[in-house]
């Protein structure tokens, strides 16, 4: 995200939170609940989101975003949505390092006839890889943690990330976008993938299991 695009970052140290800390006599560390991701299958993914309701909200949504922030990063992600962890509200978080921005009940106003074909990979969809088109500009609405409507504009990745994560609101996953031999392609690279990888964990926990051996050796 670039200078412009950095817009209501979640702080995991809010002050809200460091006021309730502040109350207590003995300072206690704040555990942000990390949530696990739901397998491809799920039914959530395939689902419309309803709208987030601040009058009579179902969770706290600052804590909610703030855990979804750290799930994201625990991952390595760009973007991730509450229903790619099996919660059904219409939010999602985007953003790099400490700078992440949380969307409720986001909309597209307008799009670019301009459009650009990157590769995207999916929290959802491990190691799958695909080429989408997409508008290359857009201009969007949201609120933000605290009920706020907000008015934004996103270029490049950033416009991406927010269709894409937008896209999980709507209960659409980006293979959807694919074209069908594009997609069995990138599905036999995945399976290559996967396969490289089980190969590795298992000469990785042979090397671990060897030096466990040796040290018992030594005692």
């Amino acid at each position: 995200m670039n200078e412009k695009d950095k817009l209501d970052v979640i702080r995991i140290n809010t002050d809200a939170w460091q006021h309730d800390l502040a109350k207590s006599t003995q300072v206690e560390k704040v555990n942000i609940e990390i949530f696990p991701l739901v397998p491809e299958t799920h039914p959530a993914l395939k689902r419309m989101m309803p709208n987030f309701d601040f009058n009579n909200p179902p969770v706290d949504p600052n804590k909610f975003a703030s855990s979804l922030v750290e799930t994201c990063k625990r991952h390595n992600g760009l973007g991730l949505s509450a229903n790619q962890c099996g919660y059904e509200y219409r939010v999602f978080v985007m953003g790099s390092g400490d700078d992440y921005v949380a969307f409720f009940n986001p909309v597209i106003v307008w799009s670019s006839e301009e459009t650009l074909k990157m590769e995207e990979g999916c929290l959802s969809f491990l190691d799958l890889f695909l080429n989408i088109e997409r508008p290359a500009r857009i201009k969007v609405v949201y609120q933000d943690y605290a009920g706020e409507t907000k008015e934004a504009e996103f270029t490049g990745l950033t416009a991406r990330c927010f269709q894409h994560e937008l896209d999980h609101m709507n209960g659409i996953v980006y293979t959807h976008h694919a074209k069908p031999l594009s997609l069995q392609m990138a599905i036999k690279k995945r399976s290559k993938l996967t396969e490289k990888r089980r190969k590795l964990q298992k000469q990785l926990m042979s090397k671990v299991k060897n030096v466990s051996k040796q040290m018992a050796g030594l005692r």
